[in-house]
């Protein structure tokens, strides 16, 4: 998926970095979900704030897993609402934060590897 929003800021769109965003928040809601069943947590249906507390308690031992999911949740959050006074993010802004998303799945494929 994070592939597609990142063949979105290459594209014509003047809303490919909001777009992008959506996408990017898509991934990361999935991300952090499979974060919590790697710690044997079902996530069921709680709230994204929910999760990312749950989150820092599971990842006691990695508190920098939480720091940045919970830095990721704010600014895609930020950048998918549109609000009149504020401008939408740029195409840099977006494709930051898709790295981001990029950056945490693979700090947990790490994890992963390093726990099996």
């Amino acid at each position: 998926m994070l592939e597609r929003a990142d063949d979105l800021l290459r594209g014509p769109s003047p809303h490919r970095a909001r777009f992008a965003c959506w996408i990017a928040r898509s991934s990361f809601e999935l991300l952090v979900a499979g974060l919590l069943v790697q710690r044997d947590l079902d996530p069921g249906s709680a709230s994204m704030r929910t999760r990312l507390s749950c989150l820092q308690v599971a990842y006691l031992d990695r508190p920098e897993v939480a720091a940045r999911a919970d830095y990721i949740w704010a600014r895609l959050s930020q950048a998918c609402h549109q609000h009149a006074y504020e401008l939408g993010p740029t195409v840099h802004e977006a494709r930051g934060l898709v790295a981001r998303v990029v950056d945490l799945a693979g700090v947990i494929r790490v994890s992963v590897e390093v726990d099996a």
